[in-house]
């Protein structure tokens, strides 16, 4: 900070004897040169202040995202639901899919730990001295904030409905090339469209075959459950497709709300269909959906994509203001005092925002005000902290304490 004013008194003019009144003014006048070399020192100074804790938390966050998503990628493979190819692929694209929560939160972390170490430094309190004022930071904060809207609206508008389409198809194809002989005993396994469940519990291995199977169909309020003592997978007829699970020595339950007794039929064997993944398609994903596909639904899940995908950079932005008035810290008190609050008032509004997306899919609430109202409170609530600020008078003490 010392060098930073140093550097602005060779624009300052030739200093001039102190009269009688100095004390009583609120500011230095400033020649017109001085106050725009001052100025745009302190927008860079202040945008660098801000900028270099988010290089610092945002990857930090990245990295342990992609930390907890490689161990759930990996358990996926070791239970032989997974390739290992996909798992790098995956990787990547829940990066992407990640920049779209971790951005706000680390760029309104970073607002509030930079200008907090202003203010425990006294920097904050020479910038009031040289008659920088509190809503000269704020606009200054009010444009970075907007330039990261702006990424998180390339983020939520084509970015995500891409990496959901990708993500999408190598989860399919993941599907498509399941093998039998990569399950592991002693799990479930559930398909696709989630109406089956398999289980065993060991594998005889000389014949390969499953050992004391268990199998649990749904198909509308029906439950059939298979126990056979042996089962192996047999291609389809035609060489492809999922084909069938042959089961040996099995018994099947039929339970029905519409009949009082349990049905159970006894087989020396059993041939249980499974599902083949080419006759089931992706099929229509509202996260994987183009955006102007979602503006011309009238369907209520349609609506809150679309307005998570609107709202988002809205949500980014005014985070980014909220640093503002919670970076207010005493001096001496550390820049990472704020830290704690920074972090429960982000999660406070993004739980809000999951609450309005939830109401406006289960058509609780209208698309107005729909996802709009947590953004309306946020707003609200960045207004009146900013209102509370400290007055007029509170920075003339600051500043001639400065100037002593």
């Amino acid at each position: 900070m010392i060098e930073l004013l140093e550097r602005t008194k060779r624009y300052s003019g030739a200093a001039k004897p102190r009269s009688q009144d100095y004390g009583k003014s609120a500011r230095t006048k400033l020649s017109p040169t001085f106050s725009r070399t001052f100025t745009s020192t302190v927008d860079r100074y202040i945008t660098g202040d801000i900028s270099k804790p988010l290089l610092i938390f945002c990857p930090a966050l990245l990295f342990l995202y992609i930390n907890f998503s490689a161990i759930r990628y990996l358990d996926l493979v070791a239970s032989g639901l997974l390739p290992t190819d996909v798992v790098l692929p995956l990787l990547l694209i829940g990066l992407a899919m990640a920049l779209e929560i971790l951005l706000p939160i680390g760029f309104h972390i970073s607002v509030v730990v930079g200008l907090s170490r202003l203010y425990t430094d006294s920097e904050m309190t020479a910038f009031f001295a040289c008659g920088i004022s509190p809503m000269r930071i704020f606009r200054i904060v009010a444009v970075v904030s907007l330039l990261v809207a702006v990424l998180m609206a390339c983020l939520t508008l084509y970015v995500r409905p891409w990496a959901y389409d990708l993500r999408y198809l190598l989860e399919h194809q993941a599907i498509a090339e399941f093998n039998f002989a990569d399950l592991k005993p002693g799990h479930f396994y559930e398909n696709p469209s989630g109406n089956r469940v398999l289980f065993f519990e060991g594998v005889d291995p000389n014949s390969g075959r499953m050992q004391r199977v268990f199998i649990q169909t749904t198909s509308g309020d029906t439950v059939t459950i298979v126990s056979a003592d042996e089962a192996f997978h047999q291609p389809g007829d035609d060489g492809g497709g999922a084909g069938f699970l042959v089961c040996i020595r099995a018994r099947t339950y039929d339970f029905s709300p519409s009949q009082v007794d349990m049905s159970q039929t006894v087989s020396a064997e059993l041939r249980v269909k499974l599902d083949n993944p080419d006759d089931a398609p992706i099929g229509y994903k509202r996260k994987a959906a183009p955006t102007w596909q979602l503006a011309r639904s009238l369907a209520s899940p349609d609506i809150a994509e679309l307005q998570w995908r609107l709202s988002t950079p809205v949500f980014a932005f005014l985070m980014g203001l909220l640093g503002f008035p919670l970076s207010r810290a005493r001096p001496r008190e550390g820049k990472y005092a704020k830290l704690f609050m920074a972090a429960v008032s982000y999660a406070v509004f993004y739980n809000l925002q999951l609450i309005a997306k939830s109401w406006v899919e289960q058509d609780v609430v209208k698309s107005i005000p729909g996802l709009w109202w947590p953004n309306l409170l946020l707003a609200l609530l960045i207004a009146g902290l900013i209102w509370n600020r400290p007055g007029p008078a509170q920075q003339k003490t600051a500043a001639r304490l400065f100037r002593a």
